[in-house]
């Protein structure tokens, strides 16, 4: 399993632990860096580079957690 953080600026009632939920994929730098929102466009995660990127676009909602100035952080795990 592989975890990965989303930052998400409005809490979702449906983005719980437990949530399945489906990611998409997007690339900067031609293709060097990449970076996933969880569909449809509720949260993003940070940058990582091409060769750590995801394999499977599935996931479920390990946690939820409110961060310093109301932004929410949520963290999926992802089968490898």
């Amino acid at each position: 399993m592989r975890e990965m953080e989303f930052k998400m600026e409005i809490k979702y009632e449906h983005i719980v632990p437990g949530a399945e939920v489906e990611v998409e994929e997007s690339q900067l730098q031609g293709g060097l860096v990449v970076y996933y929102t969880i569909i449809p466009a509720i949260a993003m995660s940070g940058n990582f580079p091409r060769h750590e990127a995801l394999k499977n676009f599935h996931g479920k909602v390990k946690e939820v957690r409110e961060g310093n100035g109301g932004a929410y952080f949520v963290v999926a795990e992802f089968e490898e």
